[in-house]
């Protein structure tokens, strides 16, 4: 599961690195292609859930870019993940929605906790 969030933002990375780390967009759009177009569900993001997510990094005090994290978080929970896997785990534990485990790749992982 990939947000579609999050395969866009790849997208804008890849294509926006420095210098020599820097993809053509054509090669970013096949190196996408290649890696979820098969076998990834991409769910989309509707108004109600882009509002839920602006309100929980209001909530959180947090501001700019965070705001993506929250929407890829809320989108992988409404498409039923449980679990979350990121280079970037403490970006996510003050945006992400209670229960959602977040896991870096080969480290440990944490679980936000649910509030009753």
């Amino acid at each position: 599961m990939v947000p579609t969030h999050a395969l866009l933002e790849c997208f804008s990375v890849l294509t926006r690195l420095p210098g020599d780390y820097r993809m053509p967009s054509d090669e970013a759009k096949q190196l996408l292609e290649e890696n979820f177009s098969t076998d990834a569900i991409v769910p989309g993001i509707d108004a109600g859930l882009v509002w839920s997510c602006v309100a929980k990094v209001v909530q959180e005090k947090v501001v700019g870019g965070r705001v993506y994290d929250a929407i890829i978080a809320h989108s992988a929970v409404r498409a039923g993940a449980v679990v979350l896997v990121t280079w970037n785990a403490k970006d996510f534990l003050t945006v992400a929605p209670p229960g959602l485990e977040i896991r870096e790749p080969g480290g440990h992982s944490v679980r936000v906790p649910r509030v009753h």
